[in-house]
């Protein structure tokens, strides 16, 4: 009877302790990790942006700043992926109109065929910055290719690289900031109502079971 009173004891503890309480804790804490989690991200994208306003300004050292900026910013704060990555698409574009201009001078044995073919892609494609999509270079490789005896004619162009243009940083699963904290916060309060519901399950059936016959 003793081991029953002391389980009853327990139980009775238990319940006092009033999980709602935890539960609105819960509630408050995962809306307020949203937010500091939303915060990083939106201190991403700033910095992100930083670095596309530098590139568009044509300012290489700026350039160098912001992305500095954004390597420490995302590697020391939670959910600050970059995704795809950013891309520098105005100093690519330049360098590429560079070599395409260096492709059709007239010092060039295929200059003809490069003005030619400049022509008549550039009335078809525009390209595009943002999306990197390089259809008025492709357009010209391709003309140039039916059009002079080169047997490469992008080598002969010598495009720079997309890639060589695109910067991505890890973003870390967890940091020490005030989003990270909180998600630990999170994290310990539903163990602490999981760990109480399951004690709770088990002194039920431990109760119902052993003293069924008293």
């Amino acid at each position: 009877m003793l081991d029953k009173r002391k389980l009853q004891y327990r139980l009775s503890r238990m319940r006092q302790a009033k999980m709602w309480q935890l539960v609105v804790v819960l509630f408050f804490a995962v809306l307020v990790t949203a937010t500091l989690l939303r915060l990083n991200n939106l201190g991403m994208v700033e910095r992100r942006q930083a670095v596309i306003v530098a590139d568009e300004k044509g300012d290489h050292q700026q350039v160098r700043t912001a992305l500095i900026e954004l390597q420490r910013y995302v590697s020391h704060h939670m959910n600050t992926s970059l995704a795809n990555g950013v891309y520098l698409a105005t100093a690519y574009e330049r360098d590429r109109d560079a070599a395409l201009a260096a492709a059709a001078d007239t010092g060039n044995p295929n200059s003809s065929a490069y003005q030619q073919a400049s022509i008549e892609c550039r009335a078809r494609w525009q390209g595009g910055v943002e999306s990197f999509r390089n259809d008025y270079v492709q357009c010209v490789i391709e003309k140039v290719g039916t059009l002079s005896s080169a047997e490469n004619s992008a080598a002969s162009i010598n495009l720079p690289k997309a890639d060589s243009y695109r910067y991505d940083y890890a973003s870390p699963r967890w940091t020490p900031d005030l989003a990270g904290i909180m998600v630990v916060f999170c994290v310990i309060i539903s163990l602490i109502i999981l760990t109480r519901i399951t004690t709770m399950i088990v002194l039920r059936a431990f109760l119902k079971h052993r003293f069924k016959a008293i």
